[in-house]
């Protein structure tokens, strides 16, 4: 049921005060008049009985104005809290709803960053490719980092060599994300205090990679949304002046 507001109801309320004036008004003369002609000889030996009649009347159109503007502001105040009300269980409702999909959310992440296949890929990434130096020429890097990449023979078709296999399944993973960050997840800074770390130290290396093929593909669109969400960490760690993590070999 929707609820009227209190400027959708004042037309109702002005209009309900001039139609109870009219008729206490028209009810008032004819009573008025009606006293005069039927009690004309009972005023007529006491005019003073005649205008004290009419002062009643006059107090009973002020009291019914009254009692009218008393209640239809009792009426207008209890819609307005009415109002309010369902405002407020509107906006918690909302909010349980959003807590709701950030939960979602988050387990769906969390899934996929802790999945076996995941955090294979991510070791085998950090452990063979390095960081491009900011003064480094890209083409000489890439063609050393992409070696890397596709070293190894294909068993079959479908089946990547293991540098390009964790690369493929790390760009999918972090474009899955990007994408979730990006349209549906109201990302704040507990977030990604909790992604950023394996996220960052991951794109920090495979970042140059990707926007080279990018180049090579004369594309403009080639995991857009890894770039979105491998940026954000990144950038969110230099703001925090949170120190790379480094990857270790034999640890957790």
């Amino acid at each position: 049921m929707k609820l009227k507001t209190l400027s959708e109801s004042k037309p109702n309320i002005v209009w309900k005060l001039i139609l109870l004036i009219v008729a206490s008004i028209f009810i008032g003369t004819l009573v008025y008049f009606g006293i005069i002609l039927l009690a004309f000889p009972t005023f007529s030996e006491d005019w003073y009985l005649l205008e004290g009649y009419a002062s009643v009347i006059s107090l009973s159109l002020l009291a019914s104005g009254l009692v009218f503007a008393a209640t239809e502001y009792i009426g207008a105040e209890n819609a307005k809290r009415a109002e309010k009300e369902a405002e407020r269980h509107k906006r918690e409702a909302e909010e349980r709803e959003k807590a709701k999909l950030s939960y979602n959310i988050y387990n769906a992440i969390f899934d996929k960053l802790t999945d076996p296949e995941q955090e294979a890929a991510r070791r085998w990434i950090l452990s063979n490719i390095n960081i491009k130096d900011d003064d480094e020429e890209i083409a000489p890097w890439y063609n050393r980092t992409n070696a890397k990449i596709m070293k190894g023979v294909r068993r079959s078709a479908d089946k990547l060599p293991e540098g390009q296999q964790a690369v493929k399944l790390t760009l999918n993973c972090f474009d899955y994300i990007g994408f979730i960050a990006k349209h549906y997840w109201d990302i704040e800074d507990d977030s990604l205090d909790w992604i950023s770390a394996p996220i960052a130290k991951v794109w920090r290396r495979i970042g140059p990679y990707v926007m080279h093929v990018r180049t090579l593909r004369n594309t403009t669109d080639y995991y857009l949304s890894a770039e979105y969400i491998g940026d954000l960490c990144v950038e969110w760690r230099a703001n925090k002046r949170l120190p790379d993590e480094e990857y270790v070999a034999k640890t957790l």
